[in-house]
């Protein structure tokens, strides 16, 4: 989460885009809604092993939660110099964490409810996800094994390909973002996160993932959703969330990120479809954004109260929305929000200040 960008107009003139096509779901053309989920690893992340490594690295490891149940192996692309630091293997053997990519809900199969149509799979590696490749998946369930024989496991194979290219790309570009940006260590628990500047002033690139007590939550009280896309906050722990030095942000300094950002100057609702910039590759529903500016915003949904003790959460995949101070002795709250058919981002009155959002925060008092 971590380093700096040397001049932002480099980022806003370097066009990236995707080959065709231009999102994941395309690319099996089937009428089933798309998804993308983490899911827990059962048992260690097994990798090989060796004196030298080479950029392809075999990996195997078995999925057994959340309607997934079944062993992964193939082979995904690492540079050597990372492995070779030594660490590697101890982060994903921490993280214990895939993502999948996959079609339509849990199947019955005997006595499990099993998610079969399976697209593919990224491991998850501390932050970093990288895309598994020549991808073998056994399902321990037998009947399920079966019909993912009989429908999926020859007759989609090239599809599986073009999502792992699909899914590389993606990653590649991420990490051109990590290395041109600075970082943040929160000395209140260690935790670090990437930095951008914008317009002289430095933005956390990342949701902020400090803990509120009894004013932030994980998405679906799950700490790996905390892990990839921060907290949720309530406007109470909104405004203890940032660090000292620096501050959740005004009402007017949202508006001037995005202009500096977009480069509008007549205003933001007149700079066209620019919400695809900001969102991250992956984390929404169907895929996600080019994220040119390097403001990874991912979808990380909200907690909606529902009178005084009922608790819903909405949305992962489809929407994010980020809390920001008042302006001056001004008493409205606006959100800064985008959905998954967004164009642009925009501004929303809060109606509830006990529902909860994520943060950003901006150097600076």
């Amino acid at each position: 989460m971590l380093r700096k960008l040397v001049c932002l107009l480099v980022c806003l003139s370097t066009v990236y885009s995707f080959a065709v096509p231009k999102s994941w779901e395309s690319i099996f053309k089937t009428n089933e809604e798309a998804n993308y989920a983490s899911a827990k690893i059962s048992g260690n992340v097994r990798l090989g092993k060796y004196t030298h490594y080479k950029n392809v690295q075999p990996v195997s490891f078995k999925v057994d939660s959340d309607g997934f149940s079944f062993a992964v192996s193939g082979n995904m692309t690492v540079p050597a110099d990372v492995i070779e630091k030594g660490d590697f293997f101890s982060v994903c053997n921490t993280t214990k964490e895939a993502w999948i990519s996959y079609f339509g809900d849990a199947e019955t199969f005997g006595k499990e409810d099993l998610v079969l149509h399976v697209a593919g799979v990224d491991l998850a590696c501390g932050d970093i996800l990288y895309a598994v490749g020549d991808l073998k998946i056994k399902f321990f369930n037998k009947k399920a094994q079966d019909e993912w024989n009989k429908k999926y496991e020859k007759g989609e194979k090239y599809k599986r390909e073009q999502l792992v290219n699909f899914r590389r790309e993606e990653q590649e570009h991420r990490a051109s973002i990590r290395d041109n940006s600075s970082q943040f260590k929160d000395p209140r628990d260690g935790q670090v996160y990437r930095t951008i500047k914008i317009e002289g002033r430095e933005w956390f690139a990342q949701n902020v993932n400090y803990n509120v007590p009894g004013h932030s939550w994980c998405y679906e009280d799950k700490d790996n959703y905390c892990v990839r896309s921060g907290r949720l906050y309530d406007l109470e722990g909104a405004r203890k969330a940032c660090p000292e030095g620096w501050h959740l942000p005004r009402d007017r300094e949202w508006q001037d990120m995005l202009t500096g950002l977009t480069q509008c100057y007549d205003g933001v609702d007149k700079c066209g479809a620019f919400a695809s910039k900001l969102k991250a590759t992956t984390g929404w529903h169907g895929g996600g954004g080019t994220d040119e500016y390097g403001f990874t915003v991912f979808s990380s949904g909200y907690r909606k109260m529902i009178g005084a003790k009922t608790v819903r959460y909405e949305d992962m995949g489809e929407y994010a929305g980020f809390w920001s101070s008042q302006n001056g002795r001004n008493e409205t709250i606006w959100l800064w929000a985008m959905g998954r058919m967004s164009d642009q981002m925009v501004r929303q009155l809060v109606n509830n200040k006990n529902n909860a959002y994520s943060v950003r925060c901006i150097n600076g008092n």
